[in-house]
C-alpha cells in the first residue's frame, strides 16, 4: 500500500501531464472513482481542517467513509487518526486538542494527533453524532434502546432475541410502522451523553417512545449543549400515533445530568428542529415550519429567549428557508444556508444586542456552497463547494469586516486529476415565462460530444419532492454529467413548486400535480429548444423520478412529443398510493385530505392520477422501482408497468428487491446507469456506448 502523500504527489504529476491530453466524456467508471468529499470541520484556531471522504469499491458492492486532516498553511493531507483506522463524524474538542469521532459503529476520543485512540462506548444500539459540550467536559451522543429497557444488556438481549428468531413477522397496532425503507423494530435513537473518560453514561430520555432526532435522516445538527454545559436541547416527535399524520416535532430542554425534558416549541403545532445556542446563553436559535402537516413550509429561523421563554422570528420579511445556520464565536453573526434560485447559498445576518437582525446579504452565490464551519474568532471559514461540471471539495476564506468572503480557494484536490481526464461541461442558467405569467428558471448542460452546427437528443430530467429543485451541483444520483455522457443536451427546469424561488412558488404545486407544473416543463423545454438551435426536437426523452416520476406517468397519458420515458419510483394510482405510503401528512396537504374525502377525490385523487389516463399511453416507457420503497410502493411501479405491457406499448421493469426509494448500493447504480443508457440509447439516436 502506497503512503497517502504519495498518492498525492502521483495525481499531482498525472493531473499536470493531462493539461494538454484530449479530455472524454465520463463512464460508470469515472462516477465511481469520484471521491466524495462531505463534513468539513474546522479546529477552533482555524489552522487544521478534518474532513471525511466516501470511496466506492464497485467490485466488493460498498463503499467506505474515512478522515483526513489537513493543515491550512499548506501541506499533504493524511489518514486520520491513523492509516488504519475507519473513523467517521470526527469533531474537534472545544481546546482543539481532542477529538471525538465514530468507529465500528462507537464513540471513541483521541488525541489531535491521532494518538491515544480509546473507545467511550460498547452499547449494543451503537453511537453516533458526537457533539462536544463547550466547557469539553461531556459528550453528547444518540444510540438506539429499546424503551421499555433500563439499560444496555436488556436492550443487547432483545436484539439478539429478534435476530435468533426464526419467526421474521411485522406485527402493528399503530401507524407509521415503516418509514422510507425500514419496518419499526422497537428500538428507537435517544440522547446520551458521557464524559471524556467514558464514565459517567447517562441516556437522557429514558423510556422515551420517540427518536432523538426524529428519523431517517436526523444528525448531531438536532441537538446542543448550552454554553455553560447544564442544559441540552434536542429534536424531538412525541406525537404518538399520530406521528404519521402530523409533522409536529418540538425543541426540548433537559438537564445534562438527567431530568424531566420539558417542550419549548410547544405552542407552534408546524415542525421545530435542530437548536443551536448563542453564545451568550440568552437564545436558543431553530427552524421552525408554521403550517400544520405541511413539510414544505417555510423554514423560519426563530430565536428563543430563554429568561422570557418566548421566540420571534429573526428574519420575517425573507422569503428564504433557512436550512442551515452557525454562529461565531461572539454571537453577533450567524451564517445562513439557504437555496437560492438554483444554488446552495451563503447569507450573513448580523444581530444587535437586543437579538434583532439586519437583512441577510448574499456573501457566497458561485456553483453550490453546504457545509460551513467557523473558527472560534469567526475569521476562517470552510465549508463544501460542488457544481454540476465538479465533485465537491472543501474551500476556505477569510470573512472580512463587512460579511464578504475573500480569499476563497479551494483547500483539498481529491478529484482535480480525474476531472482533468473529462469532458464536463457546466450548466448554462436560461429563464422563461411560465404557468401564470411567472417567471421560471432552468438549467440547460450539453453533451461532452458537443460541437458548433450538430445537432443532439434531448433529454429533460424531472425533480421530485414536489418541492424540491435542480441544483447546480455534482449529484451522487441522479448526476447531469451521467446523463449527458449518452450524448444528449439536457433540460434541467424548476417549475412552480420548487424551492429557493419563494415560498408562493413554492406552495403553487399542492393540490395541482398536473397543473402549473405540467405546463411549466412544456413551455420550459420549448424555451430551451428556441434558445438553443443545436437541440434537436425531433428526438427527445424525460426522465423523473419520485414526484418526477408522477410528472413522467402523467405526461405518458398527455402528450406524445417524446421518443422516451423514464419513471423511477413513480406515483401512479394516487388512492392506492395514498393508501400504502407512511407519512399521512404528505398526502392529506398535498391532496386536500385522504382518499375517503370527497372533496380530496373529486378535486384531486380523481383529477390528477395518471392511472386514469392511462389509455393515452403511447411512449415507450423504462419503469424503475425498488421493493423496499415505502413512500412510494413498489406497487405502483407494477401496476404502471402491466398498464403499458396490456396495451402493448414497449416498456421494460426494473425492480431491486434490495432497495428503497433510492438505489444506491454500488452494482445496483452500475445495472440503473446501463440500463437507463440502454434505454435512451434505443429510442435516441445515436446510441451511447456504456
Amino acid at each position: 500500500m502506497f503512503a497517502f502523500g504519495r498518492r498525492v504527489a502521483v495525481l499531482a504529476l498525472a493531473a499536470t501531464s493531462l493539461g494538454a491530453q484530449q479530455t472524454r466524456p465520463i463512464t460508470f467508471d469515472d462516477f465511481s472513482a469520484m471521491r466524495g468529499v462531505s463534513d468539513p470541520q474546522l479546529a477552533p484556531d482555524g489552522r487544521q481542517l478534518l474532513y471525511a471522504v466516501r470511496t466506492t469499491d464497485v467490485a466488493a458492492n460498498r463503499r467506505s467513509t474515512r478522515t483526513f486532516v489537513l493543515a491550512l498553511s499548506g501541506g499533504a493531507p493524511r489518514a486520520w487518526p491513523n492509516d488504519n483506522t475507519v473513523a467517521a463524524e470526527a469533531r474537534w474538542s472545544p481546546t482543539g486538542r481532542q477529538v471525538a469521532f465514530t468507529s465500528g459503529g462507537q464513540l471513541w476520543i483521541a488525541e489531535a494527533d491521532g494518538t491515544q485512540a480509546r473507545a467511550l462506548t460498547t452499547l449494543s444500539g451503537g453511537a453516533s453524532g458526537p457533539v462536544w459540550s463547550r466547557a469539553g467536559d461531556r459528550i453528547a451522543f444518540t444510540s438506539g434502546v429499546y424503551p421499555d429497557c433500563s439499560d444496555d444488556a436488556c436492550s443487547a438481549a432483545k436484539s439478539k432475541a429478534a435476530s435468533d428468531s426464526k419467526v421474521k413477522a411485522h406485527i402493528a397496532d399503530q401507524l407509521m410502522f415503516r418509514h422510507w425503507n425500514a419496518y419499526d423494530d422497537g428500538t428507537r435513537q435517544h440522547l446520551f451523553v458521557v464524559k471524556p473518560d467514558g464514565s459517567e453514561l447517562r441516556d437522557l430520555v429514558p423510556g422515551a417512545r420517540f427518536d432523538v432526532p426524529p428519523g431517517p435522516f436526523g444528525g448531531s445538527e438536532g441537538y446542543a449543549f448550552s454554553p455553560d454545559g447544564r442544559e441540552v436541547a434536542f429534536t424531538a416527535k412525541a406525537q404518538g400515533r399520530a406521528d404519521a399524520w402530523t409533522t409536529d416535532a418540538n425543541v426540548y430542554t433537559v438537564p445534562a445530568t438527567g431530568g424531566a425534558a420539558q417542550p419549548i416549541t410547544a405552542g407552534n403545532k408546524g415542525a421545530d428542529q435542530n437548536p443551536l445556542y448563542s453564545a451568550d446563553g440568552k437564545w436558543i436559535f431553530y427552524a421552525s415550519q408554521a403550517k400544520a402537516g405541511n413539510e414544505s413550509d417555510k423554514w423560519r429561523l426563530m430565536a428563543y429567549d430563554r429568561a422570557a421563554k418566548s421566540a420571534r422570528e429573526l428574519l420575517p420579511m425573507w422569503d428564504r428557508w433557512a436550512e442551515s445556520y452557525v454562529v461565531s464565536g461572539d454571537g453577533r453573526t450567524v451564517i445562513v444556508g439557504a437555496g437560492d434560485r438554483g444554488r446552495d447559498k451563503f447569507f450573513r445576518v448580523v444581530l444587535d444586542g437586543a437579538g434583532k437582525a439586519t437583512t441577510p446579504s448574499v456573501i457566497m452565490s458561485e456553483h453550490n456552497n453546504t457545509g460551513a464551519s467557523l473558527s472560534d474568532d469567526g475569521r476562517t471559514i470552510v465549508w463544501l463547494r460542488d457544481a454540476t461540471e465538479r465533485p465537491a471539495e472543501v474551500w476556505v476564506g477569510t470573512l472580512g469586516a463587512g460579511g464578504a468572503v475573500q480569499q476563497a480557494r479551494a483547500l483539498t484536490h481529491e478529484n482535480d486529476a480525474l476531472v482533468a481526464m473529462l469532458t464536463l461541461h457546466p450548466a448554462e442558467d436560461f429563464g422563461y415565462v411560465g404557468a401564470a405569467g411567472d417567471s421560471v428558471f432552468g438549467f440547460v448542460v450539453k453533451p461532452p460530444q458537443w460541437q458548433p452546427g450538430k445537432k443532439f437528443p434531448v433529454l429533460l430530467l424531472i425533480h421530485g419532492g414536489p418541492q424540491g429543485a435542480w441544483l447546480d451541483s455534482w449529484g451522487s444520483r441522479w448526476a447531469p454529467q451521467m446523463f449527458a455522457s449518452g450524448g444528449y443536451g439536457l433540460v434541467i427546469l424548476n417549475p412552480h413548486g420548487s424551492t429557493g424561488y419563494g415560498q408562493k412558488f413554492v406552495d403553487a404545486v399542492s393540490r395541482d400535480w398536473g397543473g402549473k407544473t405540467y405546463d411549466d416543463l412544456m413551455k420550459g423545454v420549448d424555451a430551451a429548444l428556441k434558445q438553443n438551435s443545436w437541440m434537436d426536437s425531433t428526438h427527445m426523452a424525460a426522465a423523473g423520478g419520485s414526484y418526477g416520476g408522477y410528472m413522467v406517468n402523467w405526461m405518458a397519458g398527455h402528450t406524445n412529443r417524446f421518443k422516451a420515458l423514464v419513471s423511477h419510483a413513480g406515483v401512479f394510482n394516487l388512492e392506492s398510493m395514498a393508501g400504502a405510503t407512511e407519512e399521512q401528512w404528505f398526502v392529506d396537504n398535498e391532496f386536500s385530505g385522504p382518499w375517503w374525502n370527497a372533496n380530496a377525490m373529486a378535486s384531486q385523487y380523481r383529477k390528477f392520477s395518471p392511472h386514469l389516463f392511462a389509455k393515452h399511453f403511447k411512449t415507450p416507457t423504462l419503469v424503475i422501482h425498488g421493493e423496499q420503497d415505502y413512500r412510494v410502493p413498489y406497487t405502483e411501479g407494477l401496476s404502471l408497468f402491466t398498464a403499458l405491457q396490456r396495451q402493448n406499448v414497449p416498456s421494460r421493469l426494473l425492480v431491486f428487491p434490495d432497495e428503497g426509494h433510492w438505489i444506491s448500493k454500488p452494482q445496483n447504480s452500475q445495472l440503473w446507469w446501463g440500463e437507463m443508457h440502454k434505454w435512451l440509447g434505443t429510442y435516441l439516436n445515436p446510441r451511447p456506448s456504456m
